[in-house]
């Protein structure tokens, strides 16, 4: 019996504009979904802007230049929906899912809070103070400041993942209503965009439904403009671990996190790395989990995982642990981690992490919402549609050989790695000693 997995029918259009139209039939649920992914993800946001493209998103819904904000809401509610809108590293999208007999009030809501949003400076005001205030209070739970850490120092200074999505509280306090306006008409661009819709009716019914909605908002794109010539250098292999330490004043606990240079997106090894990483860490019956969790009881939250962006990509670990067991939890985590990079998994635990991802996989396809947002992903991402189609047979194949050589080669704790901890900087300070060269930087510094 073949492991691949059948995609529903579909079908793909190029217009002439570099717009992109997929179609893809889901039969049963009488449902209408739509998706819209635009080129303008957290990585264009321009220098001294950072969290430019979550603030420009997060303000689509907040009126339009024919409704203002309740009016919108009234709109999206009276279709008994719920608007998607939110920006990842590579992409802005807008998603709604309605009764299949409304398909057409979705698609032109979905287009009006895309294509004309007024940014009316009322509204930029309160996002932004709204903003600032979620940033400032990020700062008191360890684990968000980790995280915008790790993308930080991971990436390196100057890099365009280098910088968490919501951006620096620095920036976010500078945005007038003209940094959205201008960001919207540069990327909010029909070239590198795709529009994907499921529904009941056959692929072709629900293209020609789509390029009769376009046809009339064709109007409302922005114009060709010029966008950011994105520099995506190679991210350099340090010389050794090194400890940066963040000082959170009368911690009890001490967030960790190793990370080190991964995989990007595109990688044509995706099996082999996401068989092995769920071997290690990804999963709750892989090596580090049981070692720091089970054996010894060091943290409650243990795991790995490939950080994948198109273009680049990060190995972390991440955990926690009381400060008495800080050294403790990270030689463990060091130890194992560099044992798994030596010999790679064993056949059980690679079996049984092949087992779990090919099992997995098929439910994160089974709504509606799920099939567009995998199968843009796949086509926006450039791996295509025979790595769905494909992913199961795929890591069912991947062997401990295969395992062994990519656990090398992204383990955090190879040679060059960077040690993020967030807590006590005296109290982290004196455990990490002999361990590795440490800094300490201020919690403000991630706000």
């Amino acid at each position: 019996m073949s492991k691949d997995l059948a995609l529903p029918p579909h079908a793909i259009e190029k217009l002439p504009s570099g717009l992109t139209l997929l179609a893809i039939q889901k039969r049963g649920l009488p449902l209408f979904h739509a998706r819209l992914s635009l080129p303008a993800g957290a990585c264009e946001d321009p220098r001294g802007k950072s969290g430019l493209a979550q603030f420009t998103v997060d303000l689509l819904r907040r009126g339009t230049r024919r409704r203002p904000a309740q009016d919108v809401d009234d709109l999206i509610e009276s279709m008994g929906a719920q608007l998607y809108a939110d920006a990842s590293m590579e992409e802005a999208a807008l998603a709604l899912t309605v009764p299949a007999e409304l398909a057409g009030r979705a698609l032109d809501a979905l287009l009006e809070v895309a294509l004309e949003p007024a940014f009316e400076e009322s509204e930029v005001s309160a996002a932004r103070r709204r903003t600032v205030a979620a940033l400032q209070s990020d700062l008191d739970e360890p684990s968000s400041v980790a995280a915008r850490a790790v993308v930080t120092l991971g990436y390196g200074p100057g890099h365009p993942y280098a910088h968490p999505g919501a951006g620096f509280r620095r920036d976010v306090e500078s945005f007038s209503a003209e940094d959205p306006r201008g960001f919207h008409a540069t990327r909010y661009q029909q070239s590198g965009a795709l529009f994907a819709v499921v529904g009941k009716d056959e692929p072709n019914q629900l293209l020609a439904l789509l390029r009769e909605k376009l046809a009339q908002w064709q109007g409302s794109w922005p114009g060709p403009a010029q966008r950011l010539q994105l520099q995506f250098s190679a991210l350099p292999p340090g010389d050794g671990l090194r400890a940066v330490i963040i000082h959170k004043p009368d911690a009890t606990q001490a967030q960790v996190r190793i990370v080190s240079p991964g995989l990007p997106r595109t990688t044509p090894r995706y099996a082999e790395a996401v068989a092995m990483n769920t071997a290690l860490g990804g999963g709750f019956t892989s090596l580090l989990v049981d070692a720091i969790r089970v054996d010894r009881g060091l943290s409650y939250s243990v795991s790995t995982r490939l950080h994948m962006n198109r273009r680049a990509g990060l190995s972390i670990f991440s955990s926690f642990t009381k400060n008495e067991t800080l050294r403790e939890l990270i030689d463990v985590a060091l130890e194992k981690m560099r044992g798994y990079a030596a010999d790679g998994p064993s056949e059980d635990s690679l079996d049984k992490a092949r087992s779990y991802l090919a099992g997995l996989f098929p439910l994160g396809l089974e709504s509606h919402e799920a099939l567009a947002e995998q199968i843009a992903d796949a086509l926006l991402d450039g791996v295509g549609l025979d790595h769905l189609a494909k992913y199961r047979s795929r890591v069912l194949a991947v062997t401990a050989e295969q395992a062994k050589a990519i656990a090398a080669e992204l383990s955090p704790a190879r040679p060059g790695a960077q040690l993020v901890v967030v807590g006590e900087a005296e109290v982290a300070r004196r455990a990490l000693a002999g361990l590795c060269p440490t800094e300490v930087r201020q919690l403000e510094e991630f706000a």
